[in-house]
């Protein structure tokens, strides 16, 4: 089966790769009401047409598109699928003990839809934010992550941090109605925060600089770093690749 980087037929999200509303069609006397081929989005190979009826979703039975088709008449809106398997690269960030330095989790996940009106009825129009969510959800890891002095020990986390994560999935893997997901390979990284959380209960921009002090690690991206009473700072997730706009 082809394996593909989520979004790279269309360039957009997986496992909707395009969508459009559709407007009502105008009824005339003796004409069978049917739509303009440019309504539909274009659909490439290894993807479905879901078109929308009401709060259902069905899916075009075959690959011949008829205009005129009852489905496709009355539909508010369509969604093109993928059905191919594809890598979904996904990033967590994680607090450490030292306040300026969280740990990136970086994550390939292999994605593969097996009922697109399945996903589309779940509401996962694109899986890249539960798959971020899903490696931060590991309470163990969370305090691993804040308990160990990472410019010290960073080997040693690593290999800890590695297995806890893989066994956690294997435990608890992700579950959307519809789509099955893998996780394949992780990585963790420290990342320096340029800027301090000053005061707890507000949401702090925190943006990644260059690693001092000879520690292990690349920057990321520019986060955000909400602080609670009383509980752990979870850095807010990202997706790698852009969501389409």
């Amino acid at each position: 089966m082809q394996e593909l980087m989520a979004g790279e037929e269309l360039g957009f999200g997986y496992p909707v790769l395009d969508s459009a509303e559709l407007e009502p069609i105008k009824r005339r006397m003796f004409r069978r009401p049917r739509r303009e081929l440019h309504e539909i989005p274009r659909q490439p190979p290894g993807s479905v047409l879901v078109f929308q009826l009401g709060d259902s979703y069905e899916v075009l039975p075959d690959t011949s598109l008829r205009l005129d088709a009852e489905l496709v008449v009355d539909a508010v809106a369509v969604a093109v699928v993928s059905t191919r398997q594809v890598q979904r690269e996904a990033v967590a960030y994680l607090p450490s003990a030292d306040p300026r330095t969280c740990v990136a989790v970086r994550a390939v996940f292999f994605c593969l839809v097996t009922d697109a009106q399945l996903v589309l009825d779940a509401g996962c129009w694109d899986v890249g934010p539960l798959l971020s969510d899903h490696l931060s959800a590991d309470p163990r890891l969370r305090f691993l992550t804040q308990s160990t002095d990472l410019h010290a020990g960073w080997p040693h986390f690593q290999r800890n941090a590695t297995a806890r994560l893989l066994a956690y999935h294997e435990m608890h893997p992700l579950i959307v109605a519809g789509l099955t997901v893998r996780l394949t390979d992780v990585a963790f990284e420290p990342q320096r925060l340029a800027t301090l959380p000053q005061q707890q209960g507000r949401t702090v921009q925190a943006a990644p600089r260059p690693e001092e002090d000879g520690a292990p690690g690349e920057m990321g991206e520019t986060g955000e770093m909400p602080m609670a009473d009383g509980d752990p700072a979870i850095m807010r997730n990202y997706t790698w690749g852009e969501n389409r706009e």
